[in-house]
């Protein structure tokens, strides 16, 4: 009976104990550690770049979590450069516990990643994903998802057009898997409305506000067009700047930025798809904590949620 008794005792320990190792669970695409979790612990940032208004939403996110967290974050750019950003990685082996960053070369960062990992630096991929990143030690990525969010934006157009009409497309850089994901969502849509019609081609505006500008322009006095669609708020804002406010044309982006939102109250675009990609740093600050304490993740793949916005629901995300 004391033998029943201790192996009872032992199978309810056990139980005890997996219980507080359960894996920590994303809910609602928010991942949490706990309110002063990451004390201690040095974490380094690589953003691509800090020159639009996603950017400045991931660096402030980054910070606010970094705060709650308690852990100690430099956040730096790499200035849109694969070859700064490696060297970056490499100086942070042997100086930080984890290192998070957003890939400027998708296809260039698997050795240097791998290499942090074997000297015991968790690394955490956020906003896009690597080339093969399971395969080179990272430990996480979190990201939205491009391919949805593209479908998202590009049904709503459908939708307010009524599915048919002249549309062209803004692009990012033609290699950035972010901005190439959006474009194959666009296509999955488009594939199902044959009397939407691209009447250019699309156009690589490096994700950049004045480029799209100018590309409008030129389009405006050559084209007629229902709709704009563009792989982001900044070109968004681009385009509703050449065409004007009121426009008549439907003129959507991707991201969800502030200001993006200004520009749908003053009317230059019509809606926007918000992926948050200030959760997208936070929810990896968060899991480099969860696993620098040795706790376990319910996923290692952290993706935010897609939610379309327009002036019908803009009051809700300001």
């Amino acid at each position: 009976m004391k033998k029943f008794s201790l192996i009872i005792a032992v199978i309810l320990v056990i139980a005890m104990l997996t219980g507080a190792a359960s894996a920590a669970k994303m809910e609602n695409g928010v991942l949490r550690a706990g309110e002063g979790a990451g004390k201690g612990y040095k974490i380094l940032l690589l953003q691509q770049h800090r020159n639009n208004a996603f950017q400045n939403g991931v660096y402030n996110a980054a910070v606010a979590a970094a705060e709650e967290l308690g852990c100690e974050l430099t956040i730096l750019s790499s200035e849109s450069d694969a070859a700064t950003q490696i060297s970056q990685i490499e100086q942070a082996i042997g100086e930080y516990d984890a290192v998070l960053y957003e890939p400027v070369n998708p296809d260039a960062l698997g050795a240097v990643s791998l290499e942090a990992a074997n000297e015991g630096v968790v690394v955490i991929n956020i906003i896009s994903a690597c080339t093969d990143w399971e395969d080179y030690g990272i430990a996480a990525v979190s990201y939205g998802d491009n391919v949805t969010a593209g479908e998202s934006e590009m049904q709503a157009v459908a939708d307010l057009l009524g599915g048919k009409g002249n549309i062209a497309i803004l692009t990012g850089p033609s290699g950035d898997s972010g901005g190439l994901q959006r474009l194959e969502g666009y296509n999955n849509i488009l594939a199902k409305y044959p009397d939407i019609v691209q009447v250019v081609e699309p156009a690589d505006c490096g994700w950049d506000t004045a480029s799209a500008q100018t590309t409008v322009e030129s389009w405006l006095s050559a084209y007629e067009f229902d709709a704009i669609v563009a792989e982001n708020d900044g070109m968004a804002i681009g385009a509703g700047n050449a065409a004007g406010p009121n426009s008549g044309i439907v003129i959507t982006g991707v991201d969800g930025t502030p200001d993006g939102f200004e520009a749908i109250k003053d009317g230059r675009i019509t809606g926007t798809v918000s992926q948050n990609g200030g959760e997208m740093a936070a929810n990896g600050l968060n899991a480099a904590v969860l696993l620098l304490k040795g706790e376990e993740l319910e996923t290692n793949i952290l993706i935010t949620t897609n939610t379309w916005i327009d002036a019908s629901n803009l009051e809700d995300f300001e």
